[in-house]
């Protein structure tokens, strides 16, 4: 139960039903999710860790900020675990994984660029593909903690992924080839994307 509680509250940190800042009542959870205050408290605490919410003795629980600073420190870490992962993944990608990124790539061309909702699914399919294919629980299960900040923030500017639209067929050819230094220069390039669009977000309001 914990853990369908825990994703629950996850799921709705991530794509903003709870806003930044924004204070979690654990009675007000409790009734929502028709269960005791014990699994809401539970989940609140490994949320916590994620740095998805911020736990304050005597004031309660409240939804994490996103700023530039945080915002940095993020990208470092997704950077490292991002090259490693491509790595990885260039290396085991056999053809039916390969197959997989061929059909989400039919996908994102045939998708409406200004759609950003769609285009953002896609960008997030692609990333977890990839480390699925990188075939390391304990790499893939830090990227997705940095992941889900990454959602948060793509969704609050409405971030639409142009270069990935741009240069998926280019990381598949590479990913072929087995070129590490191609696909880890094109991972490079996707998101350094979103921090030139981040960082203008973040300035501007």
């Amino acid at each position: 139960m914990e853990n369908d509680v825990c994703s629950i509250i996850r799921e709705r940190i991530v794509n903003l039903y709870y806003q930044p800042g924004e204070h979690l009542n654990e009675a007000k959870l409790a009734e929502e999710l028709q269960v005791s205050r014990t699994p809401i408290r539970e989940a609140l605490i490994r949320l916590s860790s994620e740095k998805l919410v911020i736990i304050v003795p005597r004031s309660g629980v409240r939804v994490s900020e996103i700023n530039l600073h945080d915002f940095k420190v993020l990208m470092e870490i997704r950077l490292i675990l991002e090259r490693g992962a491509v790595r990885l993944a260039t290396l085991k990608a056999n053809k039916y994984q390969i197959h997989s990124l061929e059909e989400l790539d039919m996908k994102v061309k045939q998708a409406d660029y200004e759609d950003s909702s769609t285009m953002l699914n896609y960008d997030t399919q692609f990333h977890k593909i990839i480390y699925e294919i990188a075939d390391n629980f304990y790499l893939s299960d830090y990227l997705s903690i940095v992941m889900n900040q990454f959602i948060r923030i793509e969704k609050i500017i409405s971030y639409k992924p142009a270069v990935f639209q741009a240069q998926l067929t280019k990381f598949i050819q590479a990913m072929k080839q087995k070129d590490l230094d191609q696909t880890e220069k094109l991972i490079e390039h996707h998101l350094e994307n979103i921090v030139k669009r981040v960082e203008t977000y973040i300035r501007t309001t």
